[in-house]
């Protein structure tokens, strides 16, 4: 099966969507770039300003789509500016992650305050498509509710 896949990286600052390594779509340094067989497409458009307003449909339907993705791997580093809770989020992921040692999940917190994650997660077509209908009806419903 060909997944979808998801890769995020806050160190290079930038998250793309794939799919089949064939086609991706993605941010980085603030610029949206698409690839064909890792080749850029020029893609050009106008930023616009969209406004909506958050309902509880919307969110409904974003946890149900954040449900399906299965998480690949991930791995980083955390810290917060207090000692005390660091030494806290030290003691609970340490008792997380001895529970599944199969994981491919590396997360650490350390004392130096320095903050980096990367990782990829997965979905399968049939899942990002259903979404994706859904949600596009729910939009040509409330546009059409506007309308009237």
């Amino acid at each position: 099966m060909i997944l979808f896949s998801l890769s995020w990286d806050t160190q290079k600052r930038s998250i793309s969507l794939k799919w089949n390594r064939f086609l991706s779509l993605g941010l980085e340094n603030g610029k949206v770039l698409m690839k064909t067989l890792k080749i850029p497409i020029p893609f050009g458009f106008k930023q616009k300003r969209i406004h909506f307003l958050i309902r509880w449909v919307y969110l409904k339907e974003a946890f149900s789509f954040l449900k399906k993705w299965k998480l690949k791997k991930m791995e980083g580093t955390f810290s917060l500016p207090d000692p005390m809770m660091n030494g806290l989020l030290y003691g609970w992921v340490s008792g997380l992650q001895t529970g599944k040692g199969d994981r491919k999940i590396h997360v650490t917190i350390n004392f130096l305050g320095e903050n980096r994650f990367s990782g990829e997660a997965v979905i399968s077509p049939k899942a990002f498509f259903n979404h994706l209908k859904r949600w596009i009806l729910i939009l040509l419903r409330e546009r059409r509710a506007r309308r009237s």
